[in-house]
């Protein structure tokens, strides 16, 4: 499933994203330069081989936005997007290192879903997993935020790449 929209969001459901995105060894690494985020970590490959996971080490930031990415729901029409803004993330945490060449999927399970009046769509609350090719979970994230129902939805492929 490309997208999914408000009518794919039953409480207790997870929806299996199925696009996955492999992180790149020099796009970390250019976002931790443009946060001015200078930790050897992630952009001193040199000092990086002698810490703990002997190369550098993707930054948090991109691995919780790649999977935040990979889980969203389909697009509303364009003029609609701010009558519906997302309420926001809850909670984002990290749980293990990611590192260049790694893949990153995600799972979302749906925890509450609130129908709006209007018939338009409706407040998910939802939990995004992200885990690694080896099936290794990366990051958490709570959100809620607004999404279309399928009727709401014109022409949407769904999400677009990053």
């Amino acid at each position: 499933m490309p997208a999914w929209t408000f009518d794919d969001a039953m409480v207790g459901s997870t929806i299996q994203h199925e696009r996955a995105r492999t992180i790149g060894a020099d796009e970390h690494v250019w976002l931790a330069w443009v946060t001015n985020n200078a930790s050897d970590l992630h952009g001193n490959a040199d000092a990086a081989a002698r810490m703990e996971f002997g190369r550098p080490v993707v930054l948090g930031a991109l691995v919780a936005a790649i999977v935040i990415g990979l889980a969203e729901p389909a697009e509303w029409p364009a003029e609609e997007v701010a009558k519906y803004w997302p309420k926001g993330w809850r909670t984002i945490r990290l749980s293990k290192a990611v590192l260049p060449g790694d893949t990153v999927r995600a799972v979302s399970r749906i925890l509450a879903a609130t129908p709006l009046a209007s018939g338009e769509g409706g407040l998910v609350r939802r939990l995004i997993v992200g885990r690694t090719q080896a099936g290794t979970e990366v990051a958490r994230v709570e959100e809620e935020r607004a999404v279309p129902a399928r009727a709401r939805v014109t022409g949407s492929g769904g999400t677009k790449d990053c």
